[in-house]
C-alpha cells in the first residue's frame, strides 16, 4: 500500500506540472498570429512599381477620353451573361469615338482662330496710334498705314521724305520721322519687322548703285539701322530690296513712279489671318 501511495502521489504531481505549462501553447499561438500579421502588413507596404505604373497609365488614358473599341452591336441585357456586362458597356460608348476625334481635330483650329482675332485687334490698335502721329505731323500724303494679310504695313515714300534721288543716306527729316515711328513701334515687342525697299522702273547706274536692286536693298538697310537698337531688338528685323518688281501704281506717270519709290515697314503676323 505504501508503494501504491507513492506512485499515486508522483502521478498526481506530473499532471499538476503539465497544467501549469499550458500557457506556453497560448503564447506560441499568439506569437504565430503576430508573425502572420507582420508578414501581411509588410506585404501590403511593398508597392509593385510595375503595377503602379500600369494603373497610372490606365487612369491617364481614362481621363484623356480614350475609348476602347467595342463590337458591332450591344447584346440584350436580359439574355447576356452577367460576366459579359462590361463588354456591353464598352460597346455602348464606342459610337462616340468619331465625335471625340473630331473635337480633338477642331480644337487647335479654334485656338488658332482666337489667337488670330486677338492679333488683328492688337495690330488695329497700333495702327490707330501711328495714324495719330502721322496726322499730328501732317505726313498723311507721304506715310500710309494698313492692316493687311501680311500684317501691319507702314508705307513711306522716299522722295523728299527719307532719301534724296539716287541716294540711300537718310535725310535729317527722314531720320526724325523714323524716330517718331519707332516711339510707337516699341509698344510691340513680339512681331518680326520686315523692311522692304522699292523703286520705280527707271534704270539707274551710279558709281555706288549699278541698278535699282542695289539701291532698294541699301535703302531698306539704312532704315533698319535707324530703327533697330536697344528698344527694338535687331534680331526681329529683316531688310529686302525688291527694285521695281512690286509696283503699287503705274510707272507710266510721274505720280505713279513717286508712289512706287517707297519703303515698307511691316509688323508681320504670327497667326494667319482668317
Amino acid at each position: 500500500m505504501s508503494g501504491s501511495g507513492r506512485r499515486s502521489r508522483r502521478g498526481g504531481g506530473g499532471h499538476g506540472a503539465a497544467g501549469h505549462e499550458r500557457w506556453l501553447l497560448t503564447w506560441a499561438d499568439l506569437l504565430t498570429l503576430l508573425l502572420a500579421l507582420f508578414i501581411v502588413m509588410y506585404a501590403a507596404s511593398v508597392v509593385d512599381k510595375r503595377k503602379a505604373a500600369d494603373i497610372t497609365k490606365s487612369l491617364q488614358e481614362a481621363f484623356a477620353g480614350k475609348v476602347l473599341k467595342g463590337g458591332g452591336s450591344i447584346r440584350d441585357e436580359s439574355s447576356a451573361d452577367k460576366s459579359q456586362a462590361p463588354v456591353a458597356a464598352v460597346a455602348a460608348i464606342a459610337p462616340l469615338t468619331p465625335r471625340v476625334a473630331e473635337e480633338k481635330t477642331l480644337a487647335p483650329a479654334r485656338r488658332a482662330a482666337a489667337a488670330a482675332r486677338v492679333e488683328e485687334q492688337e495690330l488695329t490698335a497700333l495702327k490707330r496710334r501711328l495714324d495719330d502721329v502721322i496726322a499730328q505731323k501732317g505726313l498723311g500724303t507721304n506715310v500710309q498705314t494698313a492692316v493687311e494679310r501680311k500684317g501691319l504695313v507702314i508705307r513711306v515714300v522716299t522722295d523728299d521724305v527719307l532719301f534724296a534721288s539716287g541716294s540711300a543716306a537718310l535725310s535729317p527729316d527722314g531720320g526724325r520721322l523714323l524716330d517718331q515711328l519707332k516711339s510707337v513701334l516699341q509698344v510691340d515687342r513680339e512681331h518680326p519687322i520686315a523692311v522692304d525697299g522699292h523703286t520705280d522702273a527707271v534704270p539707274i547706274s551710279t558709281g555706288r548703285f549699278p541698278d535699282n536692286w542695289e539701291l532698294s536693298a541699301a535703302r531698306a538697310t539704312s532704315v533698319v539701322r535707324r530703327l533697330a537698337g536697344s528698344v527694338l531688338d535687331p534680331a526681329r528685323f529683316s531688310a529686302t530690296g525688291h527694285a521695281s518688281e512690286q509696283p503699287r501704281a503705274s510707272n507710266a506717270t510721274d505720280a505713279g513712279r513717286r508712289e512706287n519709290r517707297r519703303v515698307e515697314i511691316s509688323l508681320t503676323r504670327l497667326h494667319a489671318a482668317g
